[in-house]
């Protein structure tokens, strides 16, 4: 028997489905991954225009629920925030598309993450202001989806000898992959997977207790985007089931805009 639930979501992916339905992929605060059959959203339905339903969209659904069922009715829904403002700036559109890619993917079905799901939202917030810097706000959004999921990064503190790990350094700082952990130039007997430029550790312990806003604002280097996207990408593939580049972030050249404003 099916039950009728209202929950507060975010939009990660359409697919059509025949000529006049959609398939949605829905983050629920409540709830967490959902897949939701829009039938008639395409037509003049009861359910409007299918504008309301794209990608990263906020809104309340109301569906029906049966347990053990891939994909949920959808009855009705009320726009909450279209996030229009991000789709005006390639840059800002691309993260987000990339943050909704990643919730797809690492997502299980029914398991709510209600503080992500906050995090998220804040996340495309700043987005919506246009943003100097989209690309730290995606290797933000990166460490509170791996705190989240059970994966936090640790630069705090040197895994080994427990001292605070503080930038500025004058030299790299090495990491392994399996827990996240860093290690200070005093640890011995230690196997690391790679180092990170004292430069990058520096951003990546900028941005563990940074805000969205913030991230936003961050001046980086090519060097350094290179190396953090290249370090957050080999991080992911180690714990979760994301392999390769982002399918999102391929549309962008991170070094220019069609404007000629570094990202």
């Amino acid at each position: 028997m099916s039950s009728l639930v209202k929950a507060t979501g975010l939009v990660l992916h359409t697919v059509r489905h025949g000529e006049t339905s959609l398939i949605l992929t829905v983050f629920c605060r409540e709830l967490g991954k959902v897949g939701l059959m829009a039938k008639g959203a395409r037509s003049k339905s009861k359910l409007g225009a299918a504008a309301g339903l794209e990608l990263l969209c906020e809104a309340q659904f109301v569906f029906y629920h049966k347990a053990n069922r891939d994909l949920q009715l959808l009855k009705e829904w009320t726009a909450v925030n279209a996030h229009r403002s991000l789709r005006a700036e390639l840059d800002s559109l691309t993260v987000g598309s990339a943050v909704s890619e990643l919730l797809a993917k690492c997502l299980r079905e029914n398991d709510p993450h209600p503080e992500l799901y906050d995090a998220t939202v804040d996340v495309l917030k700043a987005l919506d202001q246009r943003p100097v810097a989209p690309l730290p706000i995606l290797w933000l959004f990166e460490l509170l989806l791996f705190r989240a999921l059970g994966f936090e990064l640790a630069p705090g503190r040197c895994a080994v000898t427990g001292a605070p790990l503080s930038p500025p350094f004058s030299s790299p700082v090495r990491y392994r992959l399996s827990d996240g952990a860093f290690f200070g130039p005093e640890a011995k007997n230690v196997a690391p997977d790679g180092e990170l430029s004292a430069a990058a550790f520096a951003v990546l312990s900028r941005l563990s207790s940074a805000s969205p806003r913030f991230a936003g604002r961050l001046n980086v280097t090519s060097d350094v985007k290179r190396e953090m996207s290249a370090f957050l990408a080999r991080y992911i593939e180690t714990h979760l089931p994301v392999v390769g580049k982002l399918r999102s972030l391929k549309a962008l050249n991170w070094g220019k805009t069609a404007t000629g404003k570094s990202s």
